[in-house]
Order: structure tokens, then C-alpha cells, then sequence
């Protein structure tokens, strides 16, 4: 099996077979958070990724490189991260609904103020574009939990959220509050790689109640504790895209053509056995 690790090493050594794996396990991990978040059509999608593709490629891969590679959590995090920033400049501030209008930093702290962390959770994920359903399985919640906290969302936000699939309502006004919640991070913060050990069950009591207190307070940390359950869940859920989906995508990478004789990175690196795509956390 390849893992994750092998397979980023492969891409910043410019490998296409590497670059093959990235795109088939990632690609629909991609694809569903630009169809929850941005609200594009698949041509549109891929449109975007293959510029997002160019972006992590330029300058020997500087801005792939730049991305934690300790976990493949991580790496989804700085992934969607940058996605967005990347998108902020494409989206139209015009097609966002005007009834009820887009959140704000104010309005949304005035939904988020008093309210039970979990509640925090799912109100946050809602705004962002998320159905009932999928938060009950993103969270792991009951439907009654789910319920309870769709209706702070208020008179306003409530109804029209309650009848809508996974898609933003607001994207740019989404786009700019995450940005803005990204951006303010203090010393106080937590890092993302313990949030991931808590996410794992891996913490204690002492551990956890600390980062959680911080967290219902902070909009920092709410937004990269979301962001990590999103990506969580969708790669449990994403299945890698087949040969002929990641052919076309493969051209807007600065790869070498392949040379008649020449072992590749991934050859070289599992002795030339064919290996099954995969990755490990």
C-alpha cells in the first residue's frame, strides 16, 4: 500500500506516478468540499483545481512543500485552507442569497454567544453549508442534538437552512469569515496537531476541557476544529477516482514525460511492485 508520506514525497520529486496517487485519493476529498463551500459545477471545479494544482507546483513545488506533511489530517487542513484563500478571488459576492442576507463576524458571534460547544459546532458547520444529515454524521451526533441546535440558528436562519442540501448559501460571505477567523489566531491557540490527538480519543480529561473552554470562545479555533472534522469525514468517505479522471488533471503539472527505461520515484521506492493506491493516517 502506498502511504500518504510516499506519496508526497513522489510529488515533490515531480513523479507522475506519485502525482497519479495524489489526484485519485484526493481529488474527491477536494471536490466535495468545493461543492459544499464554493457551490460550483463540475466543470467549474475542475477548472479551479487544476489552477490550484499549478499554484502547489510552481517554484519546485514551494507551496506543496509548505504544508505540514506529519499527517495526512494535517496536510488535508493547509490543503482546504489554501483552497479557500484561492477561491475568494473567484467567487461573486452578487449570487450570494440575499434572503435572509449573509452572516457577518457580528452576527455570527451574536449566534454563537451562550451556546453549548457542540451547539457552537453544528451552528458553524450549518452556516458553511451543511445539511442536518450530513452533520449528524460528520459529528456523530443523535438527530434530536442536531435539531436542538438548528433552531438557534433563529427565525431568520433556521426555516430556509433546514430545507437545503450541502451548499453554501453565502459563499463569499462565508469565505471572508473564515479567512477572517484564520487570521486570528493568538498565543492562546491550539495547535491543530493535538486537536487531532483529541479528535482521536488520544487525550485525557485535563488535556481536553482546557482546549475546549478556549474554543467556545474563540473563533480561530472553532473554524480549525471544523475544518478538521470536514476533511475527516470526507476522506473517510471519498472514494479515489479512477485512471481516466486523473489522466486529464496530470497536464497542468510541471512533470517530466515519462523516459523509456527510467524507473520512477514510486517504482524505485517499492522495488517496482505494482502497489495498491492508498494512504495511511
Amino acid at each position: 500500500m502506498i502511504t500518504f508520506h510516499k506519496i508526497l514525497a513522489g510529488c515533490k520529486a515531480g513523479d507522475r506516478d506519485a502525482w497519479r496517487s495524489f489526484l485519485a485519493e484526493y481529488s474527491p476529498v477536494v471536490y466535495q468540499l468545493m461543492g459544499v463551500s464554493l457551490v460550483w459545477t463540475p466543470e467549474k471545479s475542475q477548472e479551479f483545481w487544476r489552477e490550484a494544482l499549478r499554484t502547489l507546483s510552481t517554484g519546485d513545488f514551494e507551496r506543496l512543500r509548505a504544508f505540514s506533511h506529519h499527517s495526512e489530517r494535517e496536510f488535508l487542513v493547509d490543503l482546504r485552507a489554501t483552497l479557500l484563500e484561492l477561491a475568494i478571488h473567484q467567487i461573486d459576492p452578487s449570487q450570494d442569497a440575499k434572503h435572509p442576507p449573509g452572516p457577518t463576524l457580528d452576527t455570527l458571534g451574536a449566534m454563537l454567544k451562550g451556546l453549548p460547544l457542540v451547539h457552537q459546532e453544528i451552528v458553524f458547520l450549518a452556516l458553511a453549508g451543511y445539511s442536518q444529515a450530513t452533520l449528524e454524521k460528520m459529528l456523530r451526533i443523535t438527530p434530536s442534538v442536531a435539531q436542538s441546535a438548528f433552531e438557534r440558528l433563529g427565525a431568520d436562519y433556521a426555516p430556509v437552512l433546514e430545507r437545503v442540501g450541502d451548499h453554501c448559501l453565502w459563499p463569499a460571505a462565508w469565505l471572508e469569515i473564515t479567512r477572517a477567523a484564520r487570521a486570528a489566531k493568538n498565543q492562546d491557540c491550539t495547535p491543530l496537531r493535538p486537536l487531532i490527538r483529541i479528535l482521536d480519543g488520544q487525550g485525557s480529561w485535563y488535556d481536553k476541557s482546557p482546549v475546549e473552554e478556549h474554543r467556545s470562545s474563540c473563533l480561530h479555533c472553532l473554524e480549525l476544529w471544523t475544518s478538521l472534522l470536514e476533511v475527516a469525514c470526507w476522506k473517510r468517505e471519498a472514494k479515489p477516482w479512477p485512471a481516466q479522471e486523473v489522466e486529464p488533471l496530470l497536464d497542468a503539472l510541471p512533470l517530466a514525460a515519462a523516459q523509456p527505461g527510467k524507473r520512477s520515484f514510486m517504482a524505485r521506492v517499492f522495488g517496482g511492485r505494482k502497489s495498491e493506491v492508498g494512504s495511511r493516517k
